[in-house]
Formats: structure tokens, C-alpha cells, sequence
């Protein structure tokens, strides 16, 4: 690299690395925008979706096992 090339490369970051170096950069730029825009769902949330799900069914089956278990305490005070 000549003194020149050294000038105009300090002068200008970009013509460090050339034309990767310029379409790295463009790259990052659509990448941040892109998940700035639509964030991507992370594991974590994903995870904690399920559990919130799973929650939910689990609530749903106790409330159907405690309205079988009440069935079932009306029919023995009855029979008694």
C-alpha cells in the first residue's frame, strides 16, 4: 500500500476493506433492521410459551378432577 492508498483509506473507513468490507457492513444494516422490524422468538420465550400452555391444561384437568371428585361426594351423601 502506497502513502495515497494509506491517506484515503484512513480518511475514509470504508475503503479499508474494500468492497467486502462495504457489503459486510450493508449486510449488518439489513440484519438490524430485519430484527429491529420482527424480533426473532427466542428459546427463552418459546419455553416459557409452552409452560404457560401446559399451565393451562393443567388447571383445565384439575377443575374437571374436582368437579368429578364433587359428583362424587353428592352421590355417597345421597346413597347414605
Amino acid at each position: 500500500m502506497n502513502q495515497e492508498d494509506k491517506t484515503i483509506a484512513s480518511e475514509d473507513p470504508s475503503r479499508e476493506f474494500g468492497a467486502m468490507g462495504e457489503l459486510l457492513r450493508e449486510l449488518q444494516k439489513e440484519e438490524l433492521e430485519q430484527n429491529a422490524s420482527s424480533p426473532a422468538e427466542t428459546p427463552e420465550v418459546k419455553i416459557t410459551k409452552d409452560i404457560a400452555k401446559l399451565m393451562a391444561e393443567i388447571s383445565t384437568t384439575l377443575k374437571e378432577i374436582a368437579e368429578t371428585q364433587k359428583s362424587i361426594l353428592e352421590e355417597i351423601k345421597r346413597s347414605k
